[in-house]
C-alpha cells in the first residue's frame, strides 16, 4: 500500500524511530523494566509500554488535529484550555449513569462549537491564528473558572463503561481508529492535497478553486472534536477535572508535531511522525520521573525538572531536522 511504503521509506520517520528506540533503551532500567530473566523482562517491558500508550493516547489524538492545523499554516494554542472546558462542562452535568446519553453528547457539541469558534475567528474575521487561539486560551480558561468555581469535580469514575476509555485498551482503540482512519484519509484524499496547497501558498490555493475559508473552519472544528475525545480519555483516566487541568498540554502537542516533521510554516505534515513525536515525549517524561525517584541524590535538583529543558531542545532539533530533510521526504 502507498501509505505503508511512504512510512517505510521516510527518512525523518526512520530517524524518529531510532531516537525513540534509544530513549526506551536508556530509560528502561529506571522505569521498572526488570532484566533478571527473559520472562521478567517481557512482563515488565509490556507493562511499561501499556502504561505509556495509555498516557500518550490523548496526546496522540490531539496531535492528529494539530498536524492538520499546522499544515494550513495555522496554530492552536487553546487546546489545553479547550480540553479542560469540555471536561468541565461534562463534569457539571449531574446525570449519574445517564452520562452517555446526556453529558457525553453535550461534551461533543461543546468541542465542535469551540473549534468552530476558533476557525471562524481565523477564517472569517481574519484574526491571525496565534492571536486568535491565544485569546481563546484565556477565554476558555476563564469559563472553566466560572463553571468549576475553583473546585475539582469528578463523576467520571462512577461509570465503569466510561472509565474503560482511560485504560490502555480503551486508549489504544481510540488511537487506532483515529490514527488509522486519519492516516488513510491523509494519504489518499483530495482534501489532503488541498490542505498542503493551502499551507504552502494560500493565494495560489484560492486561485485553484480551493474553498480556503471552509477548509480552515473545518480543520479547527475537527480540532475541537478531537479535543472532546482527548477529554474523554483524560477524565476517564484521572476521574476529575479542575480549572487548571491540562495546562501546558498545547505546548507538548506542538513540540511533538513539529518534532514529527510538520513544518510550522505549513505545507507539510506527517500524522505518523506526530504520533512518534508524542511517544518520544511520553518516554522522556516517564524516564525522567523514574530517574528522579531512584537517583535524586546525584544532582542538587530533581531530574524530572529537566523535562521542559529537554523538550525545548527537542523542539529546536525538530525544526532543524525539518529544514535538513524537508526536501528529501515527501509529505504523507
Amino acid at each position: 500500500m502507498r501509505f505503508i511504503s511512504q512510512i517505510a521509506s521516510n527518512q525523518r520517520v526512520n530517524r524518529l524511530l531510532l531516537v525513540l528506540a534509544v530513549e526506551l533503551f536508556l530509560f528502561a532500567p529506571v522505569c521498572g523494566v526488570q532484566f533478571s530473566s527473559f520472562g521478567a523482562f517481557q512482563s515488565s517491558f509490556a507493562s511499561l509500554i501499556s502504561d505509556l500508550l495509555a498516557q500518550a493516547a490523548p496526546m496522540i489524538v490531539l496531535s492528529v488535529g494539530m498536524t492538520l492545523v499546522l499544515m494550513t499554516g495555522g496554530i492552536d494554542l487553546s487546546i489545553g484550555a479547550m480540553v479542560a472546558l469540555i471536561a468541565a462542562v461534562m463534569a457539571r452535568i449531574d446525570v449519574d449513569y445517564a452520562l452517555w446519553s446526556t453529558a457525553v453528547p453535550i461534551g461533543l457539541l461543546c468541542g465542535l462549537a469551540l473549534g468552530f469558534f476558533n476557525g471562524t475567528l481565523i477564517a472569517r474575521l481574519d484574526v491571525p491564528p496565534i492571536i486568535a487561539t491565544l485569546g481563546t486560551l484565556f477565554l476558555f480558561r476563564g469559563f472553566c473558572e466560572i463553571l468549576l468555581e475553583g473546585q475539582e469535580y469528578g463523576q467520571f469514575l462512577d461509570v465503569p463503561s466510561y472509565r474503560w476509555f482511560g485504560t490502555p485498551s480503551g486508549g489504544l482503540l481510540l488511537v487506532g481508529v483515529i490514527l488509522g482512519l486519519g492516516g488513510l484519509w491523509f494519504s489518499f484524499s483530495r482534501v489532503r492535497r488541498e490542505l498542503l496547497m493551502l499551507g504552502g501558498n494560500r493565494v495560489a490555493a484560492r486561485y485553484a478553486g480551493i474553498p480556503v475559508f471552509r477548509r480552515i473552519v473545518q480543520v479547527y472544528t475537527l480540532m475541537g472534536g478531537l479535543a472532546f475525545v482527548a477529554a474523554v480519555c483524560l477524565t476517564a483516566r484521572n476521574g476529575s477535572v479542575s480549572a487548571s487541568s491540562f495546562s501546558g498540554m498545547e505546548l507538548q502537542v506542538i513540540v511533538a508535531v513539529v518534532l514529527g516533521g510538520t513544518r510550522v510554516e505549513g505545507g507539510n505534515g506527517s500524522l505518523v511522525g506526530s504520533a512518534i513525536g508524542v511517544l518520544m515525549i511520553a518516554v522522556l517524561a516517564e524516564g525522567l520521573r523514574g530517574a528522579s525517584m531512584f537517583h535524586s541524590d546525584l544532582l542538587p535538583f530533581k531530574i524530572q525538572y529537566l523535562e521542559y529543558v529537554l523538550m525545548g531542545g527537542l523542539l529546536i532539533w525538530g525544526v532543524w531536522m525539518n529544514r535538513q530533510v524537508g526536501g528529501q521526504d515527501a509529505s504523507h
